[in-house]
């Protein structure tokens, strides 16, 4: 029980560590603002380009793919902050396993940033003049849940790189862009080639925003069964590979007394 009590500790202390919410200015500077004026932005020249009949398509998309963006940085730069505070070396030599402590930091940063989108997702429906059901609000949400899962076990992986480089940002901004480009939140995946829309379908959330976007359009959320289910496979098949990974590294540390491996 003492365990259990333990790991939500750890919850609450990584969201007062990460948090902003406690001052409401930073909070919309910094995490309400922006997925705000990201998803008005993709939507706007996606009406523009497609059609207005298909701004709620595209609005939805994006709105996913940023909350994901939350749960993809706050896990992948986790052990990144650790370093520069001086505490990754005390993480490693306790008993405390890093895999846990990035899964309790990890929900932390899941909720908060499905937090900022609901919000953000409120605001931009408000503007554009959509409107939402209850049918779809639930739906939704769910979708949301699976897109930050997802997100979260990838930006897992990205946490181990702390280990062997110095550019974790680098890489989480390259990786973003991607996710911009290839997971049909701002392009069609179908018109992509045949090639690029196989790589579409190994990247997280792509699934995500097709089902997100599907229930845009009207379509009910017990038809994209198997997505889900191909999802919650990718995003389990991450946090196998990155535990995997992240308990390689922790044990060489341990023996070599480094954290660097460059």
């Amino acid at each position: 029980m003492e365990s259990i009590f333990r790991f939500f500790r750890r919850i609450i202390f990584s969201y007062k560590q990460s948090s902003v919410m406690s001052d409401w200015k930073t909070y919309m500077m910094f995490d309400l603002i922006p997925p705000v004026s990201q998803t008005l932005l993709f939507s706007l020249v996606a009406g523009y380009i497609y059609g207005t009949d298909y701004i709620q398509k595209w609005m939805i998309g994006n709105a996913i793919l940023i909350a994901s963006f939350g749960a993809l940085f706050g896990v992948g730069t986790q052990l990144m902050d650790e370093k520069n505070n001086g505490t990754l070396s005390f993480l490693i030599a306790s008993k405390t396993k890093l895999s846990s402590i990035l899964f309790s930091s990890a929900i932390s940063t899941m909720v908060t940033s499905m937090i900022s989108v609901t919000i953000g997702v409120v605001l931009v429906s408000l503007i554009l003049g959509i409107n939402w059901n209850l049918e779809l609000i639930s739906s939704f949400i769910g979708v949301l849940f699976l897109s930050s899962f997802v997100a979260m076990s990838f930006g897992y992986i990205f946490s181990c790189f702390i280990l062997i480089t110095s550019e974790t940002n680098l890489i989480l901004n390259l990786v973003s862009r991607l996710l911009l480009i290839f997971t049909g939140a701002n392009f069609p995946v179908s018109k992509l080639p045949y090639i690029f829309q196989w790589f579409s379908k190994i990247l997280p959330l792509t699934r995500s925003i097709q089902i997100a976007q599907g229930l845009i359009e009207g379509n009910s959320l017990s038809e994209y069964n198997k997505l889900i289910y191909e999802e919650l496979t990718l995003g389990f098949s991450f946090i196998l590979v990155a535990y995997i990974l992240l308990k390689y590294m922790e044990r060489r540390s341990r023996t070599s007394g480094k954290l660097e491996f460059t």
